[in-house]
This record gives C-alpha cells, structure tokens and sequence, in this order.
C-alpha cells in the first residue's frame, strides 16, 4: 500500500510539477530558472546541518514501535523535535550569514535590473527550508510505523495546492517573490495537518514534555550512527549541492536553468521510481529484526535488486527516447542540450537508479556508521574531478556530469553493496555483482543507441516518429527484461505470482 500510492501520489506531483514549470519558462524566463536551481543547491548544501539524524532515530523507532513500547517511543519523539528544532535555528543562521555573499556564486553580477531583488528572493527560499523541518518529527514516526501512505496523501494535496495557486499568481501577478512565498506558506500547513493526523491516530503522542530521556545505549547507538550519516550526508550534499554552483559560478545562470529543466524530469521520475523501492524500506527493517529470518531477507534482497534493475531501465529508456521531444514541444527548441549532454544526464541518472536497492537496505538495517569514509571520498572524488574538468580543461556542463559519474562508479558501485554484504547479508556478493554488470552493459549501450542513434534518425516531433519510439522502447525493455531474467535466475511470472499471493 505504501508503494503503490506514493508511487501513484509522486507520479501526480510529477505532473503538477511540469505543468507549473511550463508557465514558470513562459512567464519569467530562463534567469529566474537558473536563480532558483541555484538557490535549491545552496539550501541543499545548507540541509547538510541535520546531519543525518533524522533518519539514525527513525531507524531506533522500528524496534519500539514493534514493541508497542510507548517508553521509548516518546523519548525518541522528544530527541527528534529537539533535534529539527535545533537544525531548523542553525540553517536560519547559516542562511542569514551567506546571503550578503550570494551574488559572488553568479557569474554575470549585474542582476538587480533583471531579476530584482535576489537577496529578498533567497530569504523567502531559505525560510521554505526553516520551516519544513519544524513540526515534520512526526511525519517521520508515521513512515517508521509503515503508515507512509497517510504522508504521502498530504503531501500530494499540498503540493497540488501550492502549484495551483503558483501558476495562478504567475499568469496574474508575474511574481518570482510571490511564487516563494505559495511555497513557503503551504509547506507549514502542510506539517501542521500530518502533525493533526499523528496525534489522532496515536493520542499519547500529543505531549511529549511527560517523555523522559533516550535510554544511555540508544544515545551510544545514535552518536556512532550519526558519524556515519553525517559523513553520508556530507557526501551527498557535495555530489548533489553542488553541480549548479559550479554551472553558476564558472558558466553562468543560462546553463544552469537550462540544466534544471533536464533536472526537474529527472527528478520527478526518480521520486516516481524512488518512491515505490523506497516504500518497502520500513518493511524490510522489521523483516530484519525478526530472529531466524537470514536467508528469507537473502532472498528478497535478490528479488529486490532485480526489480529495481528492471525500474531503472524502465525510466532511464523513456527518458533517453522522449525527454528531448518534451523539452521541445513543452519549453522549445532552444532549451535542448546536446547529444553528449543528454547521454551523461541520463547515464548518471541510470547509475543512481540501480542503487537505490542497496541505499534502501543500508537505511532499513541501520548501516550507517560502515558509510563514514564512503561518503568522504565519494565528495572529494566528485568534486577534485569536476572541477578539473571545468576549470582546466574548460569541459562545462559535462565535465560536471563526467565527475559524478565517476564518483559513482569508482566509488559507490561496490563500496555500498560492500558494507551490506560484510555486516549483514554475507555470501551473496558474486550473483549481486553479476546481476549489476549485466544491467549497467546493457543498459548503457541500449542508451548509447537510442541516444545518438534513434534519435538523430527521428529527432521531428511527429505522431509517426513517437509510434517509431515507442517500439524502440518497448523491444529495448523487453531485451533488457530477458537478459536480467537470465542473469538473475528469475521468472518475472514466478516473481509476481509471489507478491500477489
């Protein structure tokens, strides 16, 4: 259930999202994009102040909320609201502290004619950010008691709301300021309800001053847990955080909104694709306490992989095929990149997809710790070669792509399905690292094909070249399907004669 309608609720916002992006492009152009993919990596760098501790606690609920233990329940609740509070007041000050300094990651410094007041634009995106983390503990309580679905549900109707209301602002007012404040506005609505919810369906969860403090070894547990988040988020906030401050300083705002727009398909299918892999991850850390239960979580740890290997080929086909006809038939002709551009995006995106299996398996056993230096050299790895790409050998946008591209396969292709097969799922390492050689060859190829291939051969908008695409894509997914089947050992009827009994 927590699968399928986050799926369903993402897949919609997915939707919204292009649609409110759409009269975004039309009505304040692409300076006011490239501002505000700038802004979401600022702020993304700044969220690295939780530091991971959000999910290092609801991975300690798991074993109380099995329980039924209220004990513990509430004292962890009160170490979380502590906790947000805490980062929601050091992101504040953190924003407050860069803001004078915001223009120096902008390459063309002359804004204020064009986009007006970024200063007053940045505070109102920092306080969206402020105020998420405050209220939202709870929304964290009701995934780790796998009621994901209720979450998902009010996420879905506030973020209908908000882009409602945006697009109508933007064809009335033509408003970037306004647009920020919708944001900010229905994003604190949005905790106050999944707040209300929570304390109705669990009552004894509306006084947490009663709750007494985190048993000693729980504290031991969280602060060797939050190292290894902490290391964790760090890697992702420079992999993540940083693409578009590299793109705005060194190339300028225009690459950077027309980067976001590739960004915001991606994104949007991949919290699509993210969110039915991810809405097991509950689930699989209950299994995981269960006595005796190894080599059952063996097993749908390989039913897992290759279902998340054939979701992977599943968008990232649709992407390479079609993302080039929607960019021009949705923003225009002059917002498309590249061939070489388009392979890397999508390459990168294919590479993150076939992890989410093992990220998903780390963050339901509380893995953590064993992810320290992963994430370090991960960031270092991502950023020297970025970098260097840009700067030296004047790459642009595809020496950043070339970076995290190598970070993820030199670095997180078999170091994290290493911490999980050393400390909890041993002896399984040679059939998991057959299956994802097999994928990522076939796969990448298939891209490389339909990339400079099939599309050079039909790069007109036409009902007839999309019906040709879509065949394309259809016969890619079937051949991907059968050879994955192969390497896997795995019936796809077998498999979903299974679930559904």
């Amino acid at each position: 259930m927590n699968s399928s309608i986050a799926t369903i609720a993402q897949f919609i916002n997915l939707i919204f999202s292009f649609i409110t992006r759409y009269f975004f492009i039309h009505e304040l152009g692409s300076i006011y994009l490239g501002l505000n993919g700038l802004f979401l990596n600022i702020l993304n760098i700044l969220s690295f102040a939780e530091l991971g501790i959000g999910s290092a606690i609801t991975f300690s609920l798991y074993g109380p909320i099995y329980e039924h233990n209220h004990h513990d329940i509430l004292a962890l609740m009160k170490l979380f609201r502590t906790v947000y509070r805490a980062v929601a007041s050091i992101i504040f000050v953190c924003g407050m502290i860069l803001l004078p300094f915001l223009t120096d990651f902008i390459a063309n410094k002359n804004l204020s004619s064009t986009v007006g007041n970024v200063y007053f634009a940045f505070f109102l995106a920092l306080m969206n950010v402020v105020v998420s983390y405050l209220l939202s503990y709870k929304r964290s309580f009701l995934i780790a008691a796998q009621l994901g679905y209720i979450d998902s549900v009010n996420r879905l109707l506030f973020n209908v709301f908000t882009q409602i209301f945006q697009i109508i602002f933007l064809l009335t007012i033509h408003s970037f300021y306004l647009y920020l404040f919708i944001q900010l506005l229905l994003t604190f609505l949005s905790n106050v309800r999944i707040t209300i919810i929570a304390n109705k369906r669990f009552p004894y969860l509306k006084d947490l001053s009663k709750a007494e403090r985190v048993s000693k070894d729980v504290v031991d547990y969280l602060k060797k847990n939050v190292v290894g988040m902490m290391s964790a988020k760090f890697g992702g906030v420079v992999v993540n955080g940083t693409d578009n401050l590299i793109l705005s300083s060194f190339i300028g705002l225009s690459i950077v909104g027309l980067y976001s727009n590739y960004t915001l398909f991606l994104t949007g299918l991949s919290g699509v694709l993210t969110q039915g892999i991810s809405a097991v991850t509950s689930s699989l850390g209950n299994l995981g306490s269960e006595a005796g239960s190894i080599n059952r979580q063996k097993d749908i740890f390989h039913q897992y992989q290759y279902i998340n290997n054939f979701v992977s080929v599943f968008g990232s086909f649709g992407l390479a095929l079609f993302i080039p006809d929607v960019i021009h038939l949705w923003a225009g002709k002059s917002y498309l990149l590249s061939a070489l551009v388009t392979f890397l995006i999508i390459e990168n995106f294919f590479l993150i997809q076939l992890r989410q299996n093992v990220i998903n398996v780390t963050n339901a056993y509380g893995l953590y710790w064993f992810e320290r230096y992963k994430a370090l050299i991960e960031a270092l790895s991502n950023l020297i070669i970025s970098l260097g790409l840009v700067v030296i050998f004047k790459m642009g946008i595809e020496g950043v792509l070339l970076g995290t591209i190598a970070s993820n396969i030199f670095v997180n292709s078999w170091w994290e399905p290493m911490i999980v097969f050393q400390n909890r799922l041993h002896g399984i390492w040679k059939r998991y690292t057959f299956n994802y050689l097999a994928i990522l060859f076939v796969g990448t190829a298939l891209l490389f094909i339909q990339i400079f291939v099939i599309n050079r051969l039909f790069s007109n908008v036409s009902i007839a070249e999309i019906i040709i695409k879509g065949l394309v894509f259809i016969v890619s997914l079937i051949a991907a399907l059968i050879i994955t089947s192969i390497c896997a050992h795995i019936s796809p009827i077998k498999l979903i004669k299974e679930r559904i009994g």
